[in-house]
């Protein structure tokens, strides 16, 4: 079964000094007992081994002081919102993003950004875990318009994920989905005219994908396509011998035979060792070795990547371009709306 539908994280318990006493909340932070989100604002829970997992729940738990202790009912929105509905955030700062209507009128703290929102309407905010957030199009919108294509493009994806619920095994119903929730993302950018971000937006938006199964599947997609390589498709169905399988990314050439001197197309899997990565049970590595094999025996090159490869994108690059016509390969041209922002 592919994995699931990205959906909303539990919120941890964050405990206010006001509420408990600021001696009380003092002594019990100098005892290990409370952890510091930040000023008069303490998480209850015990903290995960993981670093990404530790950095996620402070995040959580920042969002729900800064909502907490504001006296207004603000609006979280950005990455905040992005962290709450689920989306794939990338590496998480204890920084909460709110959308105000009118132009702040003092300088932000170090830990809170506003973002002055005088177009955002009753029906782009909606209720999760009961914090207020925007809802997931307009974070969508948001985080394409304010982050570079590489952060913004695993955000978009989920999202596209949690909006049309697809599944590699039901193809067509998916695909059906898939465009008319990608159509409506691209109708809200064509709608800001000349805005800056709008570019980057609509570049982000053409290509988000909710196929993708993880951020780790969508970062080395992104270095694929900005660096020029065509659009590939997603969970890419192949028929073996030993049955049908499906890899992460992949483009088909056709006209090569399993045996033919060039290969019929090109594979690309993400192994993630980390923040999405799936258990493993007795025996899977010699079952994913046989699989990898069977694919390679259809004619297709797999190149396969874990975390650590993605800090070095210009090696992934290259090894990708690996098994792609050299004419394709010689005339390929960075993809400038998907590179990062200046």
């Amino acid at each position: 079964m592919p994995p699931s539908i990205p959906s909303p994280r539990p919120l941890p318990t964050v405990v206010l000094s006001r509420e408990i006493g600021y001696g009380t909340a003092r002594a019990a932070h100098r005892a290990g007992e409370l952890v510091r989100v930040r000023r008069g604002a303490y998480l209850h829970d015990d903290l995960p081994a993981q670093p990404w997992a530790r950095r996620e729940v402070v995040a959580l738990a920042h969002c729900v002081a800064v909502a907490r202790q504001l006296p207004s009912r603000p609006v979280l929105s950005h990455e905040s919102a992005a962290l709450i509905h689920g989306a794939w955030v990338g590496p998480t700062a204890a920084i909460t993003h709110l959308a105000v209507s009118a132009p702040p009128h003092k300088p932000d703290v170090a830990d809170i950004r506003r973002h002055h929102a005088p177009d955002l309407t009753d029906d782009e905010i909606t209720v999760v875990n009961r914090l207020r957030v925007t809802t997931l199009e307009r974070t969508a919108l948001d985080c394409a318009l304010s982050l570079p294509p590489r952060r913004a493009l695993p955000i978009v994806d989920s999202i596209l994920r949690m909006l049309a619920r697809p599944n590699r095994f039901e193809r067509e119903r998916s695909e059906v989905a898939m465009s008319a929730a990608r159509e409506g993302l691209r109708t809200r950018v064509a709608d800001l005219g000349r805005r800056a971000g709008v570019i980057h937006a609509r570049a982000v938006m053409e290509h988000a994908d909710g196929f993708s199964e993880s951020p780790g599947e969508t970062d080395l997609r992104w270095i694929a396509v900005s660096r020029g390589l065509p659009r590939p498709v997603l969970q890419l169905r192949v028929a073996t011998d030993e049955g049908v399988f499906y890899t992460d990314i992949g483009w088909e050439f056709g006209g090569a035979s399993p045996r033919g001197v060039a290969p019929r197309g090109v594979a690309a899997e993400f192994d993630g060792a980390g923040k999405y990565a799936e258990t493993s049970g007795p025996g899977s590595l010699f079952a994913e070795k046989q699989r990898e094999d069977a694919i390679r025996a259809t004619g297709l090159i797999v190149h396969r990547y874990v975390d650590r490869h993605l800090r070095d994108v210009d090696a992934v690059f290259a090894r990708l371009c690996r098994g792609f016509p050299q004419s394709l390969v010689d005339g390929l041209r960075p993809v400038a709306a998907l590179m990062h922002l200046p």
